[in-house]
């Protein structure tokens, strides 16, 4: 989609759309709506990214001069990402598992949260500060996501164009696997020294990823990363709960590896972010709505807006209608 210009859906509609940074092309959009001459604007923040993240760019706030409604992501409208160094993390997280004879899990999603563990591992391999072990990337989707993120150079931020200019690829670690095929994938389990296994899904939910959870969880001396957003009722969330075990292909998993939670990792805006996000508006909005958020989060942004920002702001229910203008 265009990040600058913007274009006409229609004699009455017109798109602008703003870099949301959550994702490679991940967009806000500013939706115009003409009729009988009278305009309405409604922005979308769709899923609002981090700042001062590595790869992409910070997030963009929309600058238009009217806002009729909004609709706002409440993800992390709750609570705030864990404060520290990710690299530093990731890499004691590395060391202690390695030192220990483990492999490490990453359930991870394909787009976004892939590209910056192996950013982060590539990082740690330059520095000396992690030992050189194999790290398998066992998701074709994540694999094709990957050859995007380095192909639009025009999303990547300052630090991470440097690195490309410096040569090499700031994706790809020393001792890199691909696992496209399903054979390819399966050999994995064949490993039994250290390693690290990134797949898809990151709440575990399904795919790949439920198969090395499956072959390695039972082992203490191995280790899950969760490194994203898990949403009520999924597996990555029952690991992050300090469930004892999991349900996995009809059979029942204990869990004895360590589960480890790296929040610094999610693509999503914490509170603070998305009220930063907010303050960039140019003009109140007439009407808030908050979306994509469990019920917690989103009240508790609700409140955080009419109490900072003094704007009307309500929690989107379901089947709800509502006028623009």
């Amino acid at each position: 989609m265009p990040r600058s210009g913007g274009f006409d859906i229609s004699p009455e509609f017109h798109i602008e759309s703003y870099d949301a940074g959550h994702i490679l092309g991940s967009s806000s959009l500013e939706l115009t709506i003409t009729e009988n001459g009278k305009k309405s604007v409604v922005v979308f923040s769709g899923d609002v990214g981090r700042y001062d993240q590595p790869i992409l760019n910070d997030p963009k706030t929309p600058g238009t001069k009217q806002i009729d409604l909004l609709l706002c992501e409440s993800t992390y409208g709750d609570r705030e990402h864990e404060s520290g160094d990710p690299l530093q993390r990731l890499g004691d997280i590395v060391n202690r598992v390695v030192k220990r004879g483990g492999s490490i899990v990453i359930p991870a999603f394909a787009i976004g949260r892939t590209q910056t563990f192996m950013y982060y591992l590539r990082q740690l391999e330059n520095l000396q500060r992690i030992p050189k072990v194999p790290v398998y990337v066992d998701s074709p989707m994540a694999l094709s996501a990957t050859d995007l993120y380095l192909k639009h150079k025009e999303d990547h931020d300052i630090s991470f164009a440097r690195d490309e200019q410096n040569g090499g690829d700031p994706l790809s670690v020393h001792e890199f696997h691909l696992a496209r095929s399903v054979e390819e994938s399966k050999h994995i389990n064949d490993v039994k020294t250290p390693c690290i296994v990134i797949s898809a899904s990151g709440m575990a939910t399904g795919g790949r990823v439920l198969h090395h959870l499956a072959h390695r969880l039972g082992d203490a001396r191995n280790c899950v990363i969760l490194g994203g957003f898990q949403a009520e009722g999924t597996r990555g969330r029952a690991l992050q709960e300090g469930a004892k075990s999991l349900s996995l292909f009809g059979q029942t998993v204990p869990v004895l590896a360590e589960i480890v939670e790296m929040g610094q990792f999610s693509a999503h805006a914490g509170k603070s972010e998305l009220l930063r996000w907010l303050t960039g508006l140019q003009v109140p909005p007439k009407q808030v709505y908050l979306t994509h958020g469990e019920p917690q989060a989103a009240q508790s942004l609700q409140q955080s807006i009419t109490t900072n920002f003094k704007w009307p702001a309500s929690v989107a229910r379901y089947l709800d209608t509502v006028s623009i203008g």
